[in-house]
């Protein structure tokens, strides 16, 4: 095994979204355990550099290096391969966005965007754009499900033998001690759990709607949602902010690890009616604390949690209160065996590897 200089993309480590900070940090951690031949130089912005080395939690022996370039597109497609070439790296390694002029693996979160572009704010569609526009440009793309590498090719004809390496829980999720929210009602004894960005995507009006028609949620035993607003808003009817006003539905926003923790062990069950998704985490971290989950019956989830989860039309209510009513009593699943980052980054690896020896033997 040929030892690479590889650089890698930490541009959300410090401040970015929760989940997508968390990836970035458990590849880099799990690269640097499990390949330590390799020579790692990791890049966050030029304010953050500072932040993340006191922050202690960088690897051992991973060189950071900073890049004033934003926001993260901009940084990667015009900053990162001058970069790379003052660092001598043999490879970058990115996320969603190419950097171009040196060989490049991306990993491609997903193209929903290119698919749904009514989902999606016309910023956000200008703004992701050039992720398909270069892809084909990179040596190698590798994303988190077969699901998704499917539809990558599928809306993108020039690019093929997309890698998928699957995803794993942020593994202090599980370690942690967990805390009761502070802003949770002592008066709340259980609850319906739901997890995930408020946007039009992840399609909370119906989950609302099925919570409330299940007859198992009160102000006592209420519907929690736990994210924060991203990009196009989910409506919701006058019955939902009606629940919501009532506190019959509680929107706790993000909350730290620990809350998190917390309430994925006391949740009666868990919810999850995305339309559609690359990967989607949460039904996996609620699995793996033994939480019954009800989750959308689409391609993603049926590959992922599809032998663990209750499976529904995520635009049907009436079933989807079926499944809840019918889990909502007191939990009795077996946790399932935790993923873990060794097998996405053998993966990646393993396509960063392979585009070095191919642009070596040029």
């Amino acid at each position: 095994m040929t030892a690479m200089r590889v650089l890698l993309d930490g541009y959300w480590w410090h401040e970015g979204p929760p989940s997508n900070a968390m990836v970035q940090r458990e590849l880099v951690r799990a690269w640097a355990r499990r390949f330590p031949q390799d020579e790692l130089v990791l890049v966050v912005p030029s304010a953050h550099v500072e932040l993340v080395r006191a922050a202690r939690s960088v690897p051992e022996g991973v060189r950071l290096v900073g890049v004033r370039a934003r926001p993260h597109g901009v940084a990667v497609m015009t900053a990162y391969p001058a970069l790379a070439r003052r660092v001598g790296a043999d490879v970058v390694v990115s996320h969603n966005f190419v950097a171009l002029g040196k060989p490049s693996v991306v990993f491609l979160h997903d193209v929903l965007f290119q698919e749904r572009p009514e989902w999606f704010t016309r910023r956000e569609r200008v703004y992701l754009r050039p992720v398909t526009g270069l892809l084909g440009r990179a040596s190698a793309v590798v994303t988190s499900s077969a699901h998704e590498a499917h539809r990558i090719e599928r809306l993108n004809g020039k690019v093929r033998g997309v890698r998928p390496v699957g995803l794993a829980p942020d593994p202090a999720l599980y370690a942690i001690e967990p805390h009761r929210p502070s802003n949770l009602g002592p008066a709340v004894e259980g609850f319906v759990l739901s997890v995930g960005r408020l946007n039009v995507r992840k399609n909370l009006a119906t989950t609302i709607a099925a919570a409330m028609q299940s007859g198992t949620v009160t102000r006592e035993h209420p519907l929690v949602v736990v994210g924060e607003r991203d990009g196009r808003a989910p409506a919701l009817d006058a019955p939902a902010r009606a629940a919501i006003d009532a506190g019959v539905v509680v929107l706790l926003g993000h909350v730290p690890d620990a809350e998190l923790a917390w309430l994925y062990r006391h949740a009666t069950v868990f919810v999850f009616l995305s339309l559609d998704e690359g990967y989607g985490l949460p039904p996996v971290e609620a699995l793996a604390f033994g939480t019954p989950v009800v989750a959308s019956d689409i391609g993603v989830f049926r590959e992922t949690v599809g032998a663990y989860a209750t499976l529904v039309d995520p635009t049907d209510v009436a079933g989807a209160a079926a499944a809840i009513a019918q889990l909502g009593g007191p939990a009795v699943q077996a946790a399932i065996r935790l993923p873990d980052w060794d097998g996405p980054v053998d993966g990646l690896h393993a396509a960063a590897e392979t585009a070095v020896a191919r642009q070596r033997v040029r």
